[in-house]
């Protein structure tokens, strides 16, 4: 099983206005749409477009938390889910234009809470048997303690076999880092470098010379970059797509990577998977998946 782990999730509400979002002015939206939203419940939407199920494990809080949980529910997902004893689950809003520029403001949320997160942490692993795969993603909530991520790493990796994919950044992701996970799938931003190829490719090489197996480093629109234990960094141009929203397409490579672990897809093609559900994601709104048939022809029409 695939478990998605969201310490910090949202309601997305995502609008679409004319040409780009216009300060001092009145914007006209042309469209509206309301999700669950937080970076590893979009690696399980992602997950279900390719067919595979996934169990979103996540924590929430307030009259929003819970509506939060029903759109899950109602979505088909099943679900482990805690609640912090204060506060309210956010709520991000995410403005796009024709232009493909996105501006996001996003909520708060609640305080990190120890009991509550311990609480979820010994929920999932009580769960977890060999050739279970588990993705941490996104932002904690605040005040969390810099090695959140490393204490569910190092809990999981007890049970043996078990594969932990991370998507964090800063301080969150260098001391997840050291308890070597599975894969990793930063962006350039996240690893506090700039958006270039060769110091991606180096940065990743770097990444995989401390016993990470496979990493991914997204660029947005310069591509990204794929290095493993068994090839060297590979980078790929971002796939000429019409983008509609960049919101969500490094969920969507996180989500790549979940799946070639669970069908031990080889190298090239997990990159090539990644790639094409970013470019098939971008052409989404907002964080609603990229579509299945998509995706399969951006796979194609890229080169082996």
């Amino acid at each position: 099983m695939i478990y998605t782990v969201t310490l910090n999730p949202a309601v997305d509400i995502s609008i679409h206005v004319k040409k780009t979002l216009k300060p001092s002015g009145v914007n006209k939206s042309t469209s509206l749409r309301t999700d669950p939203g937080g970076k590893g419940v979009n690696v399980s939407k992602t997950l279900k477009v390719l067919g595979r199920k996934s169990v979103i494990c996540t924590a929430i809080c307030g009259d929003d938390g819970e509506a939060f949980l029903g759109m899950l529910k109602a979505l088909g997902f099943e679900v482990i889910c805690v609640r912090y004893p204060v506060g309210n689950t956010r709520t991000n809003v995410k403005i796009t234009g024709d232009d493909g520029v996105t501006t996001e403001i996003n909520g708060t949320g609640p305080f990190y809470d120890k009991a509550t997160v311990e609480s979820l942490k010994t929920q999932i692993r009580e769960r977890l048997v060999s050739g279970d795969i588990v993705v941490l993603s996104g932002s904690p909530p605040v005040g969390s303690p810099l090695n959140i991520y490393a204490g569910f790493i190092k809990s999981f990796q007890e049970v043996e076999g078990v594969k932990i994919i991370l998507d964090a950044s800063g301080r969150y992701l260098r001391e997840g880092l050291s308890l070597k996970p599975y894969a990793v799938k930063p962006s350039s931003s996240e690893l506090g470098i700039e958006n270039d190829p060769e110091i991606a490719m180096e940065e990743a090489r770097n990444i995989i010379a401390q016993g990470i197996e496979r990493c991914v480093v997204s660029m947005g629109d310069k591509g990204a970059v794929y290095a493993d234990g068994v090839i060297d960094a590979l980078y790929s141009e971002a796939l000429p797509v019409n983008v509609s929203s960049t919101m969500g397409c490094g969920d969507a490579m996180t989500a790549g990577l979940a799946y070639a672990a669970n069908e031990k897809l080889k190298p090239s093609d997990t990159f090539r998977l990644c790639m094409a559900l970013a470019g098939a994601e971008a052409e989404t709104e907002g964080t609603n998946p990229p579509q299945r048939k998509r995706v399969k022809e951006l796979m194609k029409a890229m080169p082996r």
